[in-house]
């Protein structure tokens, strides 16, 4: 059974394999790296060779679309955004202008540029996004507010055209921009457990030359994780030596001898290669060679696909098993091949009086967290079982009150000592255990105070979090006496005025639901710092959407020009029913449940859909 699972993986033995990467030169001044400029491309993968979106002064000869240009200028080589936006300047403006802060300030535009007849002054309304730095990272801003650029645009008696002559000394860039001019590209490190890979997104510049994007990826991630994420970094003092060169279909990556620490040198090697090698792995073509060299050390070659294995969501499937609970029951929805299957884990007998389920499965090991009728409350209750095999539930202590859905955020095969589930209680969030214990409340460290919906991304830790209608991503710590969460960062949607349910879509991407400024509910698509957004179901009226459950698109599905992977399995529940979001919203509907007809009263229906993990 292909199936998707959280958080842990068990890193195979060290192996002389693995496939990958691209040749390049041209890097940052600090890195020690000469740049002896473009080479061949060897067949290197190009994402977004195609329209880069770069705009130049000459592109409009009207005011406002002059603006809205000069907006989208600075998009490409951060090395030099400030030379593409003064050569929409007089030289007069360009002399003047030196902006401050650092990174581009990334920017979504209120309207159109407005122009008062006979005025030269442009004004932009704007709410900032945030900040995209020169590692390619995206700082969500801390604030929401509307603010107005003045732009003071002329014409030269010398020269046609328009021309900037006076503009706020920062580098903007409108998120139309970000969207269209970069790819997401996930680096990668290993969480804290050294168990799996944890991929950290980042905005690649279509326009960087296809030999410069190995080297510039290799120089993001020496340079460290994003702030957010709580993950291991590499070995202090890790850096390139010389440049990336690809020739003969190898990929040669020399690094300073501090990469690899003496104690446990072959698994630390093995670590590296494969982190290298998902990082890289959107650039090279299949079969590449990695010739990874230590200093003062022989180079190691590495081939095969081995290293896929190190990500969680490398191994999630293509149609996934999907379930609802109908009369009380866990059900297979119809039309799939493993419909005629028994619930996985749950004994017959004890599939009774469920309200929502959560079930994840590893090669190895089965886990299920079910919410059921406890007296005159709600409980939680837990089971795991080898492949085929069905356990019975046992009783987690702790909570009380209303139960949201359970979700799991690390699972692995062997022993279920270190499985961890997460479930909000009376709108504060616990963690529980695959086996008889108590819940355990992980305190909220970010502001506000009532959780309404959790959602854990393949890799285990990182999380979207809705809290008093409002959206956050944080990272998950599951070490210690109990998990903790790290310092949350608010993601702001322009499209939703609240929040009430997410999940993830993809390594890059959530999946949200909540109401917009017209009070009119919407399913999208969110980036998982909050900056882009993509339309699933616009429109969806005024009932709440109560919870959402979405199995994600694996990072080996991306799109090539834009680095982002579509969830085609979405479905959620609104009005007391279990829909699915297609096309159109479709209501999952009594015939569509898999089995023997159940003797239910009439209008019984399916609720609480979800898939195995």
């Amino acid at each position: 059974m292909d199936a998707r699972h959280r958080g842990a993986i068990a890193l195979p033995v060290v192996v002389a394999l693995v496939a990958l990467l691209t040749g390049g030169c041209g890097i940052p001044d600090d890195s020690g790296v000469k740049d002896v400029g473009p080479g061949p491309s060897n067949n290197i993968s190009s994402p977004g060779d195609v329209d880069a979106g770069q705009v130049s002064r000459q592109d409009a000869g009207e005011a406002r679309q002059f603006a809205a240009n000069y907006l989208r200028a600075a998009a490409g080589d951060m090395a030099t955004a400030t030379d593409r936006l003064k050569s929409f300047m007089t030289p007069a403006a360009a002399g003047r202008f030196k902006p401050t802060g650092s990174g581009l300030q990334v920017v979504r535009l209120i309207g159109d540029p407005l122009l008062t007849p006979g005025d030269n002054v442009v004004y932009v309304t704007y709410e900032p996004v945030g900040t995209l730095d020169e590692f390619g990272r995206l700082e969500p801003a801390r604030e929401t507010r509307r603010d107005t650029f003045q732009i003071k645009v002329g014409q030269l008696t010398d020269q046609s055209g328009l021309f900037v002559t006076d503009a706020p000394p920062v580098l903007p860039l409108d998120v139309k921009a970000l969207q269209s001019s970069y790819v997401q590209h996930a680096l990668y490190y290993w969480n804290t457990e050294y168990t799996g890979l944890v991929p950290d997104v980042r905005y690649l510049p279509k326009a960087l030359p296809v030999e410069q994007r190995p080297t510039t990826v290799l120089t993001w991630l020496f340079n460290g994780p994003s702030s957010w994420l709580s993950v291991a970094n590499l070995a202090k003092g890790t850096a390139l030596k010389g440049n990336v060169p690809i020739s003969d279909n190898k990929l040669q990556i020399a690094l300073s001898t501090q990469a690899v620490t003496a104690d446990n040198a072959e698994q630390a090697v093995d670590r590296l290669r494969r982190q290298l090698q998902w990082t890289l792995r959107p650039l090279l073509p299949t079969g590449t060679e990695l010739d990874l060299k230590i200093e003062h050390q022989d180079v190691r070659a590495f081939t095969g696909d081995d290293y896929l294995t190190s990500n969680p969501a490398a191994q999630l499937g293509d149609d996934p098993e999907r379930f609802v609970v109908y009369g009380g029951k866990i059900r297979r929805v119809s039309g799939q091949q493993w419909s005629v299957n028994p619930v996985p884990v749950l004994k017959p007998e004890e599939n009774k009086d469920i309200r929502a389920a959560a079930i994840s499965t590893v090669a190895r090991r089965s886990f299920a967290a079910v919410v059921v009728k406890d007296g005159k409350g709600e409980g939680l209750r837990v089971a795991t079982a080898g492949p085929g095999d069905q356990a019975a539930l046992q009783p987690i202590s702790g909570l009380s009150g209303t139960l949201r859905e359970p979700v799991w955020a690390a699972t692995a095969d062997g022993s279920p000592d270190g499985a961890i589930g997460l479930i909000i209680a009376n709108d504060k969030l616990y963690a529980f255990p695959a086996g008889k214990g108590a819940a355990r409340q992980i305190p909220w460290t970010g502001p506000g105070s009532r959780i309404t919906s959790v959602a854990v991304a393949p890799d285990g830790h990182r999380l979207a979090v809705v809290v008093d209608g409002k959206l956050f991503r944080v990272s998950l710590s599951p070490g210690g006496d109990a998990p903790s969460l790290g310092t949350p960062q608010q993601l702001r949607p322009a499209s939703l005025a609240t929040v009430s349910a997410v999940d993830v879509a993809s390594e890059g991407w959530l999946t949200v639901a909540g109401v917009r400024d017209n009070q009119r509910v919407t399913i999208e698509d969110v980036s998982m710092d909050g900056a882009l957004e993509g339309a699933r179901l616009p429109d969806l009226g005024s009932k709440p959407v109560d919870s959402l459950s979405v199995y994600p698109a694996g990072p080996l599905d991306s799109d090539l020009f834009s680095g982002r992977a579509i969830a085609r399995s979405v479905s959620y529940t609104s009005d007391n029913k279990a829909w699915e979001a297609l096309s159109q919203p479709e209501q999952i509907k009594a015939d569509k449940v898999a089995g023997p007809p159940a003797n239910q009263p009439p209008g019984t229906v399916p609720l609480a859909p979800f898939y195995l993990e």
